[in-house]
């Protein structure tokens, strides 16, 4: 039987490949609803759902549920448990700039504030996200004093986007050049660039930026494609931001990704979710880090990491008499998510074994 994460990606993944064969419809409601007054907007808007809903009830019916609306729900419920995972979030967020239609996403709606998901059907809360690592929006004050998000100002637009990872996929390296330009911040999750489109990106990406922010979630890169932009990333960046959530690039992934981090950095991010990097992998990483670290954010979950492993950073940071360590790294700026299952055990005289400790951390 196949596990429920894996069937809701694969339910996802169908379902951001038929909102992108109909482009062209979703963009004409996201106009509608943009240009309209509240009553056209929330009637356009009530179009759009019924619209999604027929695309999306013959895809959950090949999953075992009902093809209809309540099938649809179903398929809700079912996996509404994981929708804080972070490849779930970060497809949920592919889905939400698709149905955006090119439009400024959270303020298409009106309702910065409450921007729902409509990918199954249904409207709910958008789920927690603390990543994609580089995010589409800013927050700033309205006239009546609340933050509100907007659209971030130094990212690269979505439609340049787009055309950005077309001309990766096809090797097209001056019209790829051309479009990031001086650009160091980039979301370009989710676009099947494969190792090949990995390495025409990596060789745009300027040497002379001083911050690149970069998410490559959900484009099959693999091990390759991680050794070719860990070899393009700039030697005097002070900010480095690096989405590489799921793409199991293990150990030799690591020491390659380890021996590009910038000498004089201040403030890294690693998404690492899902790259079975093991202990050996965490070690190159965490001897890796520079004096100047300012600020440390990791992801770490699903690395096969050991207890020691799952520490090894702490350690590396956190200790004076250790020669790596970080002085300008305030405990405030340290931020660790992930996981480690350890579980010990004692034999008796008689070999009887008993489970004496069963340990789980998530920070």
């Amino acid at each position: 039987m196949v596990p429920q994460l894996e069937r809701s990606l694969q339910l996802q993944d169908e379902i951001i490949q038929a909102y992108q064969q109909k482009a062209p419809e979703l963009r004409r409601f996201a106009q509608k609803i943009k240009a309209g007054g509240s009553v056209a907007a929330l009637q356009a808007a009530e179009e759009r759902e019924a619209f999604l809903l027929e695309l999306q009830k013959p895809l959950v019916a090949r999953y075992g549920f009902e093809e209809s609306a309540k099938g649809v729900r179903d398929a809700m419920v079912e996996y509404a448990d994981i929708a804080e995972n972070n490849l779930v979030t970060k497809r949920h967020n592919h889905m939400e700039r698709l149905l955006a239609g090119g439009e400024d996403i959270d303020l298409y709606l009106g309702v910065p504030a409450q921007q729902a998901i409509r990918n199954f059907g249904t409207r709910r809360p958008a789920p927690p996200s603390q990543f994609p690592l580089v995010a589409r929006e800013d927050f700033e004050k309205s006239f009546e004093g609340r933050r509100l998000p907007v659209p971030r100002k130094d990212m690269l637009a979505a439609n340049t986007t787009e055309e950005l990872a077309a001309a990766c996929k096809r090797g097209d390296t001056l019209r790829a050049e051309a479009l990031l330009g001086q650009s160091g911040v980039v979301n370009i999750g989710f676009h099947g660039l494969g190792p090949a489109g990995a390495k025409t990106l990596a060789q745009v990406i300027s040497p002379k930026l001083e911050a690149l922010e970069l998410d490559i979630t959900g484009n099959g890169i693999g091990p390759e494609g991680v050794k070719a932009l860990a070899s393009k990333i700039p030697k005097n960046l002070k900010v480095l931001s690096l989405g590489f959530s799921g793409m199991k690039m293990g150990a030799a992934g690591a020491a390659a990704l380890a021996e590009a981090i910038p000498p004089q950095v201040k403030d890294l991010s690693l998404d690492l979710f899902g790259n079975k990097i093991g202990d050996d992998g965490m070690d190159l990483i965490s001897k890796a880090l520079p004096k100047s670290l300012e600020l440390l954010h990791v992801v770490l979950q699903q690395n096969d990491l050991s207890r020691r492993g799952f520490f090894m950073l702490d350690r590396q940071i956190g200790d004076p008499l250790n020669q790596r360590f970080l002085p300008k790294l305030k405990p405030e700026n340290f931020i660790k998510s992930g996981e480690v299952d350890v579980t010990e055990f004692k034999e008796e005289a008689d070999g009887t074994i008993h489970r004496q400790v069963e340990w789980q951390r998530v920070i």
